[in-house]
């Protein structure tokens, strides 16, 4: 219940545009790879945050050149932001950062190197492994994924809590612009069937890897 209620909140957070300030980070060494949360305010977030249950609903891989921190990031376009300005853009500059114990300095190259390959491809608003845009966590699943790192669980669309307004509103908004639905000439409920049977990964499926481990958060316990 307790959990129920800070995710409302949290909600209503985002739907009134209420943002508080709130101390930054006392950061530990952040190392190339590292993963990074927050809750964004952007107008989807509420729905991803009641669909996974999470208030983790934006992500990023952590880069570090020398002490200089960005975040790759699948926003609009996949890109670097640095680290205070990424911090500065969630809800309450609340983050956590999970670190994969089985990542080498080699073997962060080698991710990282695969994330460029993406810079500048366009954000995936349909969620989807099948096409050429990028949405949040498919981003690190993905560079992971090139290193033969498997983070996170796969699943359908239609596995999460996808029985709210703000899901179906958030999906009306954009069916429309979907070509798998309008090659096939698909109306609002064929279209919505089908992108409930696509496959993804959400960030709390990543936070929650057994294989990740928690080295930061300032989200209340």
């Amino acid at each position: 219940m307790k959990k129920l209620l800070a995710i409302a909140l949290l909600c209503a957070c985002i739907v009134t545009g209420t943002l508080y300030a709130s101390a930054g980070g006392d950061y530990p060494p952040l190392k190339d790879g590292d993963l990074i949360f927050q809750t964004s305010t952007s107008n989807q977030s509420g729905a991803i945050i009641f669909a996974t249950g999470s208030t983790f609903s934006h992500m990023g891989i952590v880069k570090n050149d020398h002490g200089a921190i960005t975040v790759i990031e699948a926003a609009a376009k996949v890109t670097e932001t640095p680290l205070k300005a990424w911090v500065n853009r969630g809800l309450l500059k609340r983050v956590a950062i999970y670190r994969d114990q089985r990542l080498t300095p080699d073997i962060a190259e080698r991710l990282l190197s695969y994330a460029r390959t993406l810079y500048g491809k366009p954000y995936d608003l349909f969620f989807s492994f099948n096409n050429d845009a990028i949405y949040c966590s498919e981003l690190p699943y993905l560079a992971y994924k090139a290193v033969g790192i498997e983070i996170g669980k796969v699943q359908k669309i239609s596995e999460l809590n996808i029985d709210n307004m703000l899901v179906r509103k958030l999906v009306q908004s954009r069916w429309q612009r979907d070509s798998k639905c309008t090659e096939r000439g698909f109306d609002f409920d064929q279209c919505y069937r089908y992108i409930l049977n696509q496959n993804l990964v959400t960030p709390v499926s990543i936070a929650n890897d057994p294989n990740l481990k928690m080295i930061y958060s300032n989200y209340p316990l």
